[in-house]
């Protein structure tokens, strides 16, 4: 019960990301990070900003010298828009980042249930083909070659919720995004038979405006009840609805 002068707690809100276009708004940004770069001269921040490939095309077509273009493009305001949309980082190139906003997302929620998800090198746990989860020392020490492994984790649950999490943002279609879907089912399959009666749950985190080719996954595994299939604003959903409780505020 609520005591004169206390602040009545109110449940986590759901956070909610437009992920369809969020590598739009990260190559607007890329774009306008790098020309701040360039006409501050900041060559440590360019070089790092840039796709140095793209680069060195720009100045084997226009014949000019690193230090030629770099003035030129602080000289001319037009020209400078015109080379950092060519050479800026492709930001379809960086989907981890997603999968890390996915994770820091659901993450901010889960803490104030209880619930803590933890993000993962792209080596720190992975499953063996024969149903065990290993650490990056378990697998060297134990010689396991990758070829003896599923896709690693993206994240651990730990908490009032305990389990793993592979996570993934896509859009579009194309043998990119339907290699994605397959990898989410292999791994899901893999649960299925080796942890179907564990009380750690496999979270299957997935933004994608594919909307059937997730549906189809939903369908596949909704009799496991360990498994959850879903975005991020469905994860956080439940958990909220299942580990949130005044009484721990």
């Amino acid at each position: 019960m609520q005591t004169p002068g206390e602040t009545k707690q109110y449940r986590p809100s759901i956070q909610s990301i437009d992920f369809e276009n969020i590598r739009s708004y990260r190559q607007e940004k890329n774009i306008t990070q790098l020309k701040d770069y360039i006409l501050d001269d900041n060559r440590n921040e360019i070089k790092k900003n840039m796709n140095p490939k793209a680069f060195q095309r720009m100045l084997y077509y226009t014949k000019m010298t690193e230090d030629e273009m770099l003035k030129k493009c602080r000289d001319d305001i037009l020209f400078c828009i015109s080379i950092c949309v060519n050479i800026a980082k492709n930001a379809s190139r960086q989907g981890c980042k997603d999968e890390k906003l996915q994770i820091d997302i659901c993450n901010s929620v889960a803490k104030e249930c209880g619930v803590n998800i933890e993000d993962l090198s792209a080596t720190a746990f992975r499953p063996t083909k024969d149903g065990v989860i290993l650490s990056q020392k378990e697998k060297i020490e134990g010689g396991i070659s990758n070829d003896c492994c599923l896709k690693s984790f993206d994240a651990k649950i730990t908490g009032k919720m305990n389990g793993w999490i592979t996570a993934k943002v896509v859009n579009g279609n194309g043998g990119h995004q339907d290699n994605v879907f397959e990898e989410m089912d292999t791994i899901a399959a893999w649960w299925e038979t080796y942890k179907s009666n564990a009380d750690d749950k496999l979270v299957i985190l997935v933004d994608t405006n594919l909307h059937n080719k997730l549906s189809r996954i939903k369908e596949k595994y909704t009799d496991i009840k360990n498994i959850i299939v879903c975005n991020h604003v469905e994860l956080q959903r439940y958990i909220i609805d299942t580990y949130y409780s005044e009484e721990m505020m």
